[in-house]
C-alpha cells in the first residue's frame, strides 16, 4: 500500500476538522477510522443515515465543524437521502464521497450537489480518502481565512465611511485589498488612471490624436420635468443611463459623465486604438435600439425618452481634475463638435461628423443629412447611420459586428463585443 503524508500538512494538527465515517459495512467503517486516526484525524463512525441523523439532531443548531466521510449507498437509505435530510435540518456540512467502481457518474453527479470531493473504492481508495481529506481540510481552512478577511475588509469599509472621506482615499488606506480596490476605482476613474493616481499620488494630462466622443441627448426633457415628479423622472433617467453604462462598458468605450439629461462617453481613451470610431458608432446604433425597445416596456405611468445622438472623431486632451474629488475629463475642440453634432442629430437617430464618416464608411450603411458651421466657421459635413452593412454584421439589423469585421479591425474576438 503507497506511503501517505502525515495528515498535519500545512494546516496544522490543531487545524484538522473532525471527521464523520458514514459506512454500513463495520469493518470497512473500522480500516478507514484506525488509518484516518494515525493520520491524526479525530473521528466519529456511523454505520446508517439515521445514526448520522439522530446525531445531528443533538446539536443545538449552530454550526457544526465536521467533514462527513459518505458511502453512496447505506442499507435502506443512500448518501443523496441523507443529504437532503440534512439541508432540511438546516444545516451545510462539506462532504466527500465514496463510490464502488463503475459509480463514476453518481460521484459527479453527488459534486453537483456540493461534494467538495469523491473517492472510488479500489485498492488504494484508503490513501486516498486520507490525500482527499487532507486537500479538503486546507481547502476549507483558506475559505475561512477569506471568509475572515472579507469581514475585516468590511469592516474597515464603514469605519472609512464614517469619517465621510472620499471612497477612492478611503480604498487608497486598504491597499493590502487591492482587488476589490481596482474594481471600486474602475468604476470612478479609468483603471490605468487609478492605478496612476495610487502609485504617485498624481497622474498627468495626456494628449490623444484620435478619440471619437458620443453624446446621447434626452430630446423634450424640460418639458417632461415640468409635467413629470421629480423623483420618478430621475429614477427613470437613472435606469436609462444605467443601461447605457452596460453597452459602453461591453464594447470598451469610456464613460465620461453625465450633464443633466446627457450621456457623455469616449472610445480610445485611456488605451488608444485604431478602432474606436467603428466601436463608437456601433455603440451609437445600440444605444438608440435599446431606446426604443424600452417603449414597449414602459410603464404608461412613467415618463417615456427618445434619444438624439452624435459622434464626432478627432484630438483631445484628457485628464483628472479635482484635489479631493477626482474627476476623469477631456478637453478640445473635438468636444465641442462632438455637441454640436449632437445638436444637430433628430429623434431616433446616430448623425455623425465628415471626421468619423471617413473611418467608418467602409462597414455602415449612411444617409447624407447637410452640413453645419461651427463657431470657427468652417462647415462640417454629417451622415445618419442607418445599420452595419450585411456583410459586417452579425445580426439581421445591423447592430452587433460579426466576426469578419472584428477580424479586419484587429479586435479581440471575446465576449466584450458581443
Amino acid at each position: 500500500m503507497a506511503k501517505t503524508r502525515k495528515a498535519k500538512s500545512e494546516t496544522g494538527q490543531k487545524n484538522l476538522i473532525p471527521v464523520w465515517i458514514i459506512e454500513d459495512d463495520q469493518y470497512l467503517n473500522g480500516i478507514i477510522k484506525r488509518t484516518l486516526q494515525k493520520q491524526g484525524f479525530n473521528c466519529i463512525s456511523f454505520l446508517s443515515a439515521k445514526e448520522t441523523s439522530d446525531h445531528i439532531n443533538t446539536f443545538p443548531g449552530g454550526k457544526i465543524n465536521a467533514i462527513m466521510l459518505i458511502d453512496y449507498l447505506l442499507g435502506e437509505s443512500d448518501a443523496v437521502k441523507l443529504l437532503n435530510e440534512i439541508n432540511e435540518l438546516g444545516y451545510s456540512i462539506p462532504f466527500v464521497v465514496m463510490t464502488g467502481q463503475g459509480s463514476q457518474k453518481t460521484a459527479v453527479e453527488l459534486m453537483k450537489l456540493g461534494a467538495m470531493d469523491y473517492v472510488i473504492k479500489e485498492d488504494d481508495f484508503v490513501d486516498q480518502i486520507v490525500r482527499s481529506l487532507m486537500h479538503v481540510t486546507e481547502k476549507i481552512a483558506v475559505n475561512r481565512k477569506l471568509e475572515e478577511s472579507k469581514k475585516k475588509l468590511k469592516s474597515n469599509a464603514e469605519k472609512l465611511k464614517a469619517l465621510n472621506d472620499e471612497i477612492i482615499m478611503q480604498k487608497i488606506l486598504v491597499e493590502n485589498e487591492k482587488a476589490k480596490t481596482d474594481k471600486l476605482l474602475q468604476s470612478i476613474l479609468p483603471l490605468k488612471i487609478a492605478n496612476e493616481l495610487l502609485d504617485k499620488g498624481y497622474t498627468k494630462p495626456r494628449e490623444y490624436d484620435s478619440v471619437s466622443i458620443l453624446f446621447a441627448d434626452v430630446i423634450g426633457f424640460s418639458d417632461l420635468a415640468k409635467s413629470s415628479p421629480a423623483i420618478e423622472l430621475v429614477t427613470r433617467l437613472d435606469n436609462y443611463f444605467y443601461i447605457f453604462d452596460e453597452i459602453i462598458e461591453q464594447f470598451g468605450l469610456e464613460k465620461i459623465k453625465t450633464i443633466g439629461d446627457c450621456y457623455m462617453c469616449a472610445g480610445g481613451i485611456p488605451e488608444e486604438n485604431n478602432h474606436n470610431a467603428v466601436i463608437a458608432v456601433i455603440v451609437g446604433l445600440k444605444i438608440q435600439a435599446t431606446t426604443l425597445s424600452l417603449l414597449d416596456e414602459n410603464d404608461e405611468s412613467l415618463p417615456s425618452f427618445r434619444l438624439r445622438l452624435g459622434i464626432h472623431s478627432g484630438p483631445v486632451v484628457a485628464g483628472v481634475v479635482g484635489k479631493n474629488k477626482f474627476v476623469y475629463d477631456i478637453w478640445g475642440d473635438a468636444v465641442n463638435i462632438a455637441s454640436r453634432i449632437v445638436e444637430a442629430s433628430e429623434r431616433d437617430k446616430v448623425n455623425i461628423s465628415e471626421e468619423t464618416y471617413k473611418l467608418v464608411k467602409k462597414y455602415f450603411i449612411f444617409s447624407e443629412r447637410g452640413e453645419i458651421i461651427t463657431k470657427r466657421n468652417y462647415p462640417i459635413k454629417m451622415y445618419f447611420v442607418e445599420r452595419l452593412k450585411p456583410e459586417y454584421s452579425a445580426d439581421d439589423e445591423g447592430l452587433s459586428p460579426s466576426k469578419k469585421l472584428l477580424k479586419e479591425l484587429n479586435i479581440n474576438q471575446g465576449v466584450k463585443y458581443y
